[in-house]
């Protein structure tokens, strides 16, 4: 089993966008150093490497238009960038200004989301760059700018032809990511059904993956909706793909509504071992949607490898059983829980049978894309105009904060480094401008990351450069860490960092042979330039989570509150349309992953700044599961139709509404004094009073020997109701002390 998953986790890596931005960013990279080194110009040729790998941080996922114009100003922007370092090198001073100007406009970029963010970075290496040549002449920096020129157009031009061949490679990738990473959410969740399993621990893992699966919904969104203009011009691997993605979306949503109170379920059938056959279920069914996401990575066709449904019968039959066992009708509904769940998980398999299918484009015909359905309002707009950058010029916008901390850390680390006669300066800048992020987390985490793949790094290409002087040698493992570089870069920073050492030092043997001596100079300047990022970010206008999670608190709680008002007129006989709930399903997701993330953010803070961690954490954790049990109830009206409605239903809804009001004014530290929440309304007691007359009813049917009956089906959906709807309310009990602490 071991080895086939780490087989399964090596296809993933070769079939990922990773793996594929390394290859390409390896070409660009070493054909044009390739080419000079034959000509004995090796110099002008690693200057176009440095064009092309700078303008290849720009090259982000998105649409064809964005990244033409991403390459477009990048390629601009770092001739320039060059030009004017190049030309000020000589003079200590203006040079210093010019370096503090940079690292300001280029960190402020960030404002205009991940491309612009890329861009000031490719700007700011091509800049610590040039810092690194000897003292060039102008005639000898107008070359050098323009062979970064030359090397920004040649990966330009190789990217955008690379596209036409396989325009679809980016979102086939991300959509084969986002299918694996829902399929690990579905495997951390199946972890609830393992006899013993610490709960709330769990809780955190699963939490965590939700994070990372919202992040590739978005990607998937941005690479894919916006392609896709009103159902327009589309292909047959285009139009797979939307609804592959949409079943997806609405897959997450089932896995969600499988939410039960798990420790009672521990509970009640401790002494059963029905658990352990639910837990193997789940795990086969994350073993289908593994081959699937593996299949549209690579742009092949998948084929079930388990026989679902006759699993599920084993799983039915052993419920049956336990039925069986339990002597009356009342005792019997203990196990309705395990029946929603089992149902739940064959409305899934159903769906999965169907993302098999769509692989294969089979029935594609058959397959229709809502029309109601309007795509382009779930795809988010980046505004790229002079506005945006203006109005984030004030010590309100922690993005200008943070350009202001890069300005004054790096100018610092060239000072102190001038002062010093140290022969590496730019080492000492590129460690300060890599690790320096808005947040202090993540520039902690960075650092120690930066510190840890660089010392291990430079020993390993000290070990090899003292094993062997062989060129060959020395250049094949050199172009395996750049490949390694550049294919971990975006998400194993500490193994991204540990290949990027070696690739450095075996240029500068090649350049200027010292061996050992780059070595130990590369870990000096990473020391230097981590202690400069860490203090700058713990001093100069540190910005704390602990400050924004109330905001993050308060959409979560909006959102929230929108997707259960409008799960919850189906059950008054009220139409929604299925943009409005879609919508509001999505930013209830979203809403909840970004206030996960700032948790996890401020768990990487100082203690000092981690106020009210456990509060805060129980308090998201009730979130999520009060998304769950919305979703158990948007599940249930999707798929079986509300054929019972009763009047208590809205007055409940109503009550809960107004309920949620008060926790989002209580999440708003500016905002008034809640009012107390209103006595509980008596539809509660009436719905219960109703299911025990149901439950009586069915008891005599029964007795005498009926089957199926209008009494059943109506017991059963008021008990799935009556269940969610008193877990909210004590779910949002909770929230409320919650805050109250």
């Amino acid at each position: 089993m071991r080895t086939e998953q780490r087989i399964n986790d090596i296809k993933n890596f070769l079939y990922s966008y990773h793996f594929s931005n390394g290859m390409r960013t390896t070409i660009s990279v070493v054909v044009p150093s390739m080419v000079f080194a034959a000509f004995g110009e090796l110099g002008l040729g690693i200057a176009m490497s440095m064009g092309a790998l700078c303008t290849a941080l720009s090259d982000v996922p998105g649409t064809i238009i964005h990244k033409r114009n991403g390459l477009i100003i990048s390629t601009i922007l770092i001739f320039l960038t060059a030009l004017g370092t190049g030309l000020l090198m000589p003079y200590a001073l203006p040079m210093g200004i010019w370096i503090a100007g940079c690292c300001f406009v280029y960190a402020m970029m960030l404002v205009y989301g991940n491309r612009g963010g890329n861009i000031g970075t490719g700007c700011l290496l091509v800049m610590v760059s040039i810092l690194g040549e000897s003292k060039l002449s102008p005639q000898l920096t107008l070359l050098h700018s323009s062979m970064v020129l030359l090397g920004s157009i040649w990966y330009a031009t190789l990217a955008l032809i690379l596209w036409q061949i396989r325009p679809y490679l980016n979102v086939q990738q991300a959509l084969g990511d986002c299918i694996i990473q829902t399929a690990r959410y579905l495997e951390v969740r199946a972890n609830f059904y393992t006899p013993g399993v610490n709960v709330n621990e769990n809780y955190k893992a699963v939490l965590s993956q939700q994070v990372i699966v919202n992040e590739k919904q978005e990607n998937v969104r941005e690479l894919l909706l916006k392609r896709r203009s009103a159902q327009q011009g589309t292909t047959s691997i285009n139009k797979s793909m939307v609804l592959i993605f949409l079943d997806m979306v609405d897959l997450q949503e089932q896995i969600m509504a499988s939410q039960t109170d798990y420790n009672a379920l521990q509970a009640d059938f401790k002494e059963e071992d029905i658990l352990e056959k639910f837990h193997t279920l789940i795990i086969e069914f994350t073993g289908e949607l593994k081959t699937i996401g593996m299949a549209v990575a690579a742009g092949q066709r998948s084929l079930p490898k388990t026989n679902l449904k006759y699993e599920m019968e084993k799983v039915k039959q052993a419920i049956a059983d336990i039925t069986m066992k339990l002597p009356t009708l009342k005792e019997r509904t203990r196990t309705i829980p395990l029946t929603n769940i089992l149902q739940n998980l064959q409305d899934m398999a159903q769906r999965i049978y169907n993302l098999h299918r769509l692989t294969r484009l089979e029935r594609l015909k058959d397959e229709a894309i809502d029309p109601k359905l309007e795509l382009s309002k779930f795809t988010t707009r980046q505004k790229y105009d002079f506005e945006t950058f203006k109005d984030n010029l004030t010590f309100k916008s922690h993005i200008f904060r943070h350009a202001i901390r890069v300005s004054l850390a790096t100018v610092t680390g060239y000072g102190l480094g001038m002062a010093l006669h140290l022969d590496r300066i730019y080492w000492i800048l590129l460690t300060i401008i890599v690790i320096l992020k808005p947040g202090f987390g993540l520039t902690r985490s960075r650092s120690i990351q930066r510190l840890i793949g660089t010392v291990t790094g430079a020993l390993f290409a000290a070990g090899l450069l003292y094993l062997t002087h062989n060129g060959t040698i020395i250049f094949i493992v050199m172009l395996l860490c750049i490949l390694g570089a550049y294919s971990f870069m975006s998400f194993q920073y500490t193994l991204s960092v540990f290949f990027v050492t070696p690739f450095i030092i075996f240029l500068l043997h090649f350049l200027h042979p010292s061996d050992l001596y780059n070595a130990t100079q590369r870990v000096l300047d990473t020391f230097i330039g981590g202690g400069l990022a860490f203090f700058a970010n713990m001093l100069l206008w540190p910005t704390w989570e602990h400050n924004f999670l109330p905001g993050y608190m308060k959409k979560m709680m909006v959102a929230n509150r929108k997707y259960f008002e409008l799960v919850m007129r189906a059950y008054s006989n009220e139409t929604v349309s299925v943009t409005d709930f879609k919508l509001a399903r999505k930013d209830t997701y979203v809403t909840a992953a970004n206030m996960m993330s700032a948790f996890q953010r401020m768990l990487s803070e100082p203690k000092s700044k981690q106020k009210n961690a456990s509060q805060v954490y129980h308090y998201v954790v009730l979130n999520h599961t009060l998304t769950s049990h919305t979703a158990a109830l948007a599940a249930y009206s999707m798929h079986h139709g509300v054929h019972f409605p009763r009047p208590e239903y809205r007055e409940i809804t109503d009550y809960l509404l107004h309920y949620m009001d008060q926790l989002t004014l209580m999440t708003d530290p500016a905002g008034s004094t809640p009012a107390p929440p209103p006595p509980q309304v008596h539809a509660f007691d009436r719905l219960e009073a109703h299911l025990e007359n149901l439950v009586h009813l069915r008891q005599q049917e029964i007795n005498d020997g009926k089957g199926p009956t209008p009494i059943r089906d109506e017991m059963l959906e008021t008990k799935q109701v009556h269940d969610q709807l008193v877990a909210i309310l004590s779910l949002v009990r909770d929230m409320g002390k919650a805050l109250m602490k």
